[in-house]
């Protein structure tokens, strides 16, 4: 984007925010990186135009990373639940976009600002909201709202260039082949400010035993599919994150190219999907296909990563969901379900198999 362009959407921006005396800023439900960083990001422009603003989430920072970038930026969080929307004059909504199950807002209350990288949905609302900056080409909306930033030519604390900084790093893949010419553009920009040491203590968390024992579980109940595919269902779950957590470490196995992690946490069900074939599977369509017709259902993401969840009518339902989306993702890649063998053991037992057909 031209700076020119930049420049134009920050003046509309400020023009909106001006005078008001305290806004919301929302993240999707259980924020990411990208939605903590960029959250943050936009509360320090604010900051510097001499408004107040309050970030607010719903749902769990569970992943150890998530939960040490809060406490070492000192990402100031509070949960929506404590506070009434409707109370302020202007709400912010960044890493999602309406109409979503994924942000934590009444379905009847619009936002006045949206910032987000995804896809614009085939239902859109985003007509009747003031304030738009989707940039699907983008990886990151730490992108976005950093070149908010620099454009304003606002000086930038350690503390917050890291947090954006990680927050294009962690949903690029440590800026991969899904980063665009201009996060990294804006990535280096950022760099000469970050706090290596805390960055570094944000990527290398201590880590409880229990997460070591859902690595465990969710390596050991993987289905191999050919050509590629894996699927980990982890059940009912301790820790959300971990659904992501799992899927992310599965996909860097030799040979695999597309990976479903799923698990049920409180009466909703959870998955993730990883692929390193996205320019030719995308993986937002595909979830979005996996949930389609099914009550509760809702999903979204990128190219390359993607994610859903299910809100189970009956508690006792959700073996069957979690079956049916991972026979979905099965069929849709290629494969059948009759194919399927344990991803560790499964080659010595095939041939086994065949030693005693032969």
């Amino acid at each position: 984007m031209e700076g020119s362009e930049i420049a134009d959407r920050l003046s509309r921006l400020r023009e909106l925010v001006s005078g008001k005396r305290k806004i919301l800023i929302l993240t999707h439900l259980n924020p990411d990186p990208d939605a903590l960083a960029s959250a943050y990001g936009l509360r320090y422009l604010f900051k510097k135009w001499g408004i107040n603003s309050v970030i607010a989430y719903e749902g769990v920072i569970g992943r150890p990373e998530n939960r040490a970038m809060m406490r070492r930026l000192r990402i100031p969080l509070c949960s929506v639940k404590i506070l009434e929307p409707r109370n302020f004059s202007v709400i912010a909504v960044v890493d999602a976009q309406p109409p979503s199950t994924n942000i934590p807002l009444s379905p009847n209350l619009l936002p006045t600002i949206v910032i987000d990288h995804h896809p614009i949905g085939k239902k859109s609302l985003l007509k009747r909201i003031p304030f738009v900056d989707i940039r699907p080409g983008y990886g990151s909306t730490s992108t976005i709202v950093a070149s908010y930033i620099l454009e304003a030519g606002i000086d930038l604390t350690p503390m917050v260039a890291t947090a954006l900084f990680y927050g294009i790093k962690s949903d690029t893949r440590d800026l991969g082949p899904s980063a665009t010419p201009e996060d990294l553009r804006v990535a280096n920009l950022l760099y000469p400010k970050v706090s290596l040491k805390v960055l570094s203590e944000i990527e290398n968390p201590k880590l409880p035993r229990e997460y070591f024992r859902i690595l465990k579980e969710g390596i050991q109940n993987s289905v191999y599919f050919p050509p590629g595919l894996l699927v980990s269902d982890l059940g009912l779950l301790a820790y959300v994150d971990m659904v992501s957590v799992v899927a992310d470490m599965l996909l860097r196995a030799e040979g695999i190219r597309w990976v479903l992690s799923m698990g049920e946490w409180k009466g909703t069900v959870f998955f993730s999907i990883r692929t390193v074939n996205g320019r030719r599977h995308n993986a937002d369509k595909l979830a979005r296909r996996l949930i389609r017709g099914i009550s509760g259902g809702g999903a979204g993401g990128h190219e390359a990563m993607a994610g859903g969840k299910v809100e189970l009518s009956n508690p006792d339902s959700g073996p069957e969901v979690r079956k049916r989306i991972k026979m979905r993702f099965v069929k849709e890649l290629g494969s059948s379900w009759e194919k399927g063998i344990p991803f560790i053991g499964g080659e010595d037992a095939v041939r086994e198999r065949k030693a005693r057909v032969s």
